[in-house]
């Protein structure tokens, strides 16, 4: 059965430790095979406040890994695991790059609505080291009974 959930994502690059970004999206979750799912859209360019191209965006969630994996105007498949190198490929209009995460931190976070995860990874692009980030993805359902 798929749940409607607000998802909100906040991320802080090491480089710019005051700058941070978040984006906030209604989504649906659904839990298979031990696993959860959040499919959700968020804008390609929406920090800009101009038009922008639609990117779908899909959460996989395990025990001891999550991924996200984006489709649109830039598709990229990140994989998180605790200690562990990973790496993919961000695909733009302008070309492809080679994508490396390190995952220094991983953790799950039951909340009162729903779940929290906590990520902190270096990430390269194309062998060069690029910033060490740390992302906060949020996920609260919608359809919840007020007491």
């Amino acid at each position: 059965m798929k749940t409607e959930v607000k998802i909100s994502i906040r991320g802080i690059q090491d480089s710019a430790k005051d700058d941070s970004v978040e984006v906030v999206s209604l989504g649906e979750m659904q839990e298979k095979d031990g696993q959860i799912y959040i499919s959700y859209e968020e804008g390609a360019d929406a920090a800009s406040g101009m038009d922008c191209d639609i990117v779908t965006s899909l959460l996989k969630i395990h025990p001891k890994q999550v991924e996200i994996i984006k489709k649109g105007a830039a598709e990229t498949h990140m994989v998180f695991v605790q200690d562990k190198d990973t790496i993919s490929y961000y695909s733009t209009p302008f070309g492809e790059m080679e994508v490396t995460i390190h995952t220094n931190r991983l953790e799950q976070m039951e909340t009162e609505h729903g779940f929290q995860i906590l990520l902190q990874y270096t990430l390269e692009i194309n062998t060069a080291h690029v910033s060490d980030c740390s992302v906060e993805i949020r996920v609260e359902r919608m359809n919840r009974k007020e007491a």
